[in-house]
């Protein structure tokens, strides 16, 4: 009886580990990052995420390269994926993938870290409908809508202050 204690103990702790292995999450401040940050230090800002860092497709438009890793949660919200856009060596846009059940405890924590956002648009935009939050480092892009048939997450979008003005107009909030 007690090896068999002794069995279901390690085998407890070693579930553990694996849960812990696999499950990654964040808790930052979106306002840390800025386009004056290069892939190291993208890196060190998240050392426990394993970043992956690969060139792109040439002509992709938000970056020569991208770093990325599985992202279980964001804050407390659960996510799918993060991942770091660069141009020049600087960091340009990221991108946080959060799956539809996650979309409105989403808007409600970017509501409640960065206020209500600085913009929104009226109406559908091709079954977008975008808000911009204005942060420190640059723009924070969320679809409002929960189209779930265009595809299985929304996309939280940062773009850097340097990229937002040919992007944007309007919703880059100049």
């Amino acid at each position: 009886m007690v090896k068999l204690l002794k069995l279901v103990g390690v085998l407890l702790l070693l579930g553990v580990a694996v849960f812990l292995v696999r499950n990654r999450g964040v808790s930052l401040d979106l306002n840390q990052f800025s386009a004056s940050m290069g892939e190291n230090e993208v890196q060190q800002a998240l050392p426990d995420l394993g970043l992956k860092c690969t060139g792109t497709e040439p002509g992709f438009s938000l970056g020569s390269r991208v770093c990325h890793a599985n992202l279980d949660a964001f804050n407390g919200i659960e996510t799918k994926q993060i991942a770091f856009f660069f141009k020049r060596k600087r960091l340009a846009n990221f991108k946080i993938d959060v799956p539809w059940q996650s979309h409105r405890a989403m808007i409600d924590k970017l509501n409640g870290s960065y206020g209500l956002p600085t913009s929104e648009q009226a109406r559908l935009h091709g079954g977008v409908r975008l808000a911009v939050w204005k942060i420190e480092g640059g723009y924070l892009h969320y679809d409002l809508e929960a189209n779930q048939s265009a595809s299985p997450w929304n996309t939280l979008l940062w773009v850097s202050h340097e990229e937002a003005g040919p992007m944007s107009g309007k919703f880059s909030g100049k």
